[in-house]
């Protein structure tokens, strides 16, 4: 039997939720049904070791290095037909049966380089982000172009039809999906509950962390005992973030860096604190929800899919200070709610597996891909 080519465009190969829920779902996909390539049209990034174990051809559309500097967005702008031009001809080469894309460069520029072939185009939108008038318009334009659109939540749809006008006919809501069983090896047993505070995330002010050491200065200034914080992640944030926590003795945060295996990281968690301001879903959420950690986490998008406030967690204002600095007290002042709260939402996190599990997502974009 013929393989179908499908090609993958992403913006670049940096570890965030996007990039991890992709290489998931490519690792699922049957080889000897699918021969696949994978395109990056913004540089490379940490996970690029993953994506190559998996032995499937890299193409570099755009720069190889990637930096978060202003210059070097402004000269990747300045690219941008450079950087066409090397995808369509990489995308005639080919000839893909379809092209699944991811972010709006991807959207964009995957949805122009394929004109004129006879491809099927699959947009993955994974955010609530509105974007300039410029960006909007060419990606509205990119959306018509679509064959499909898979929507990562409810609420990512809703922001699909509402703001991109994108048909409802069009979409497809498939939550992000996670290696389920490995995560929950990441468990941590009631007897070692101290508790240790939290977050997997790209430092960056969207995803609200500032707030986070607000919130344990505020503590601080009252003379409580901080718990240990472990931020994952990196970012053009972490500068300010660690100055922040410097200038304010906050010796109880630790700045883990860019980690490729979370797990020896996540498994040392009690509590997850996601405060972000602006949210598709989150996937971050998902695989602590599995490895069985309390979440804290903003009142927005599609975490309210997630989490049902004082259910099976707490949600809070997003930029919100003194909301955080309330959760984080209430779990330090209250342990066995704290549990409570944490074992209802594995309860329910595990009684709706089949949404989560890449194994049960992977034959749900299967059948978009047939």
């Amino acid at each position: 039997m013929k393989r179908k080519k499908l090609v993958f465009i992403l913006n670049n190969f940096l570890i965030g939720g996007t990039e991890r829920v992709l290489l998931e779902i490519i690792k699922n996909l049957d080889r000897d049904k699918f021969e696949i390539n994978i395109i990056t049209v913004f540089g490379s990034g940490l996970i690029e070791v993953e994506f190559k174990k998996l032995g499937i051809p890299i193409f570099f559309a755009g720069p190889k290095k990637y930096s978060s500097s202003l210059l070097f967005k402004i000269i990747w702008v300045l690219c941008i037909p450079f950087i066409l031009l090397r995808l369509i001809v990489f995308l005639k080469k080919i000839k893909p049966g379809i092209i699944i894309t991811s972010l709006y460069q991807s959207d964009i520029l995957g949805s122009w380089a394929s004109f004129g072939l006879d491809t099927k185009l699959v947009f993955i939108q994974h955010d609530i982000i509105k974007i300039n008038q410029i960006i909007k318009w060419f990606k509205i334009r990119a959306f018509k172009k679509a064959s499909r659109v898979v929507s990562i939540s409810n609420e990512v749809k809703e922001f699909l039809i509402e703001y991109f006008k994108v048909p409802h006919s069009k979409i497809e809501v498939i939550y992000n999906g996670v290696d389920f069983e490995k995560f929950l090896s990441f468990q941590k047993a009631d007897k070692d509950w101290e508790p240790i505070f939290g977050t997997i995330a790209r430092l960056d002010k969207i995803k609200g962390h500032i707030y986070i050491l607000k919130a344990f200065k505020k503590l601080k200034n009252e003379g409580v005992k901080l718990p240990r914080f472990i931020f994952i992640g990196n970012g053009s944030e972490r500068e300010n973030l660690e100055y922040f926590t410097k200038e304010n003795g906050l010796s109880n945060v630790k700045f883990a860096g860019e980690v490729l295996d979370v797990g020896e990281y996540l498994k040392q968690i009690d509590v997850f604190i996601f405060p972000s301001l602006s949210e598709g879903l989150g996937v971050a959420i998902i695989e602590a929800l599995i490895a069985k950690k309390l979440i804290i986490a903003s009142n927005i998008g599609g975490i309210k899919e997630l989490i049902k406030h004082n259910k099976t967690g707490i949600l809070v204002k997003p930029a919100n200070t003194d909301d955080l600095y309330k959760a984080i007290k209430r779990v330090l002042e209250n342990k066995n709610e704290a549990i409570r709260l944490r074992d209802a939402s594995f309860k329910w996190i595990n009684e709706n597996r089949q949404l989560f599990d890449i194994k049960d997502v992977s034959k749900k974009y299967l059948e978009i891909l047939n």
